[in-house]
Formats: C-alpha cells, structure tokens, sequence
C-alpha cells in the first residue's frame, strides 16, 4: 500500500482510494476480501480517518466495494452493473471518479436535508 503524497494534486481521499481500487484491480484484496478498517487505512496512508472513509465511500459508490454496518467494507463478488458496462466500454476513470463524487456530494446533501 502506498502513502499520501503531498505533491500529488489530488485530494488526499482520491489518492486512498486509487491505491484501493489498484490493490482490488491487481488481486490484493480478491473479491470477498475484507479491507483494513478506516483506522487502519487512515494510519497506513498518513490521512485522517475520515479521509479514509471518504476513499472508501467513493469505492463503494464506484460498485467496488460493499459496507456492512458493524462488520466493515468488502471488495464485491459481483461488479455492479454500471461499473461493468463503463469498463467494457472503455470508460475513462476520470469520468467514473467524477461521477462516483457527484454520488457521494448528493448523499451528504439529501442526509443533510433529512436532518433538517
């Protein structure tokens, strides 16, 4: 696993996330494999812990990765649909992580608004 770099321009959460998403592209973490908890990743990548969730977040949002409350974050079994339709058509990952933070920020909105 990597560590943050603070010369990389990405936001810490997507550098997380992409040293993620490449341990579960390479076969690091198979499918039905548990990733390390956010305390974990949050110490092993020098960020804080909710950076780590937020990378998480987006890998789950991605179809990546499944959350179960109390038990933590597995890598899928089975792809999501859209995640496997982008990727049989060549699509740019850069469109996928933009569309996966339009998800997150839209959740944080409609909790925000359930809240209120």
């Amino acid at each position: 696993m990597a560590s943050f770099d603070p010369d990389d321009p990405r936001a810490p959460y997507l550098q997380v996330a992409g040293g993620l998403r490449a341990a579960i592209q390479s076969g690091e973490y198979a499918p039905g494999a548990q990733l390390p908890s956010y305390q974990e990743l949050a110490d092993s990548w020098g960020v804080a812990i909710n950076t780590a969730k937020s990378a998480v977040t987006l890998l789950r949002d991605e179809g990546l990765v499944v959350t179960r409350h109390g038990k933590g974050s597995f890598v899928r079994t089975q792809p999501a649909e859209a995640e496997t339709a982008g990727r049989q058509s060549g699509g740019d990952e850069r469109v996928w992580q933009a569309i996966a933070e339009i998800r997150r920020r839209l959740t944080e909105i409609e909790r925000r608004l359930d809240h209120s």
